[in-house]
């Protein structure tokens, strides 16, 4: 990305940080629910070498019909890495109207189209806002920046590793051979130095979760529009049983053999 390009981005990150009333706020996991405003979502765990997520658009830009985009994302993957990919995907929402597709290896971007990295760096813009980060470099009192204190920023603002270490180059806090050091860890030694230094990543993973199908399902049942059955059924896709929110399947009443009939009837 040229100077131009990085400064647009920037922009565009704080004037949506301000839309959200987010200015002064770490992001962190509240970036599901801002995605949530903007597209129908689904939660689902597709597996770990599968895409972090997807969009699909329908209509285009300019039509007035347009509905909600809808957004899928891999809940297989480390909640850091979905929330890198909400916000991601927001970008392409918000700016490009189109398609996409989030691979397995999106924090490299390598052979990357120019709206991927755009996309990412929109991402880090609004996730890590610079004046939020260097603000807790300063209450933390920081001062050198190894992996212990990559991991400790990056669990703060709930963003991968790599996301952190990315995101100190661009804003001047180290220098390209640092990063460059820092980026060269593999992810199995990432998880180990995790385990090493206590470095908690909020336990999500692998929910499902559909958009409001929960809330749909049980107003319907509710108003008598489907069975009980029909309930459990779709409850199920969301990983949940009716009991789980309250309700309980209710008793039929038997309605009366020939023999009660009769008794009833000479009483």
């Amino acid at each position: 990305m040229n100077d131009f390009e990085i400064e647009e981005v920037k922009k565009q990150a704080w004037e949506k940080l301000g839309i959200c009333r987010k200015t002064g706020d770490v992001i962190g996991t509240q970036i599901f629910s801002i995605l949530s405003i903007y597209a129908r979502v689904i939660y689902y765990p597709l597996g770990e070498a599968a895409p972090w997520g997807f969009t699909r658009i329908s209509g285009c830009r300019d039509d007035a019909s347009l509905e909600k985009p809808f957004v899928a994302i891999n809940t297989s993957i480390p909640v850091d890495c979905q929330v890198f990919a909400a916000a991601h995907e927001l970008y392409h929402i918000w700016y490009e109207q189109k398609p996409d597709i989030l691979p397995s290896d999106l924090l490299n971007e390598d052979g990357k189209e120019s709206n991927e990295k755009k996309a990412n760096r929109f991402a880090a813009e609004f996730l890590m806002d610079e004046g939020m980060l260097r603000q807790e470099i300063n209450t933390y009192g920081t001062r050198t920046f190894d992996i212990k204190e990559v991991l400790q920023l990056a669990q703060l603002f709930v963003v991968p590793y790599r996301a952190m270490a990315k995101r100190l180059y661009e804003i001047s806090v180290i220098d390209e051979k640092k990063m460059d050091a820092l980026l060269s860890v593999s992810e199995s030694e990432v998880d180990q130095y995790r385990k090493r230094y206590a470095i908690v990543v909020p336990n999500l993973d692998n929910r499902i979760y559909i958009d409001n199908l929960a809330e749909l399902s049980v107003t319907a049942y509710e108003q008598g529009l489907i069975t009980y059955e029909k309930l459990e059924y779709q409850l199920s896709i969301c990983g949940l049983k009716p009991e789980d929110i309250g309700i309980a399947k209710q008793s039929i009443n038997a309605f009366p053999s020939d023999e009660e009939l009769d008794s009833i009837m000479e009483e």
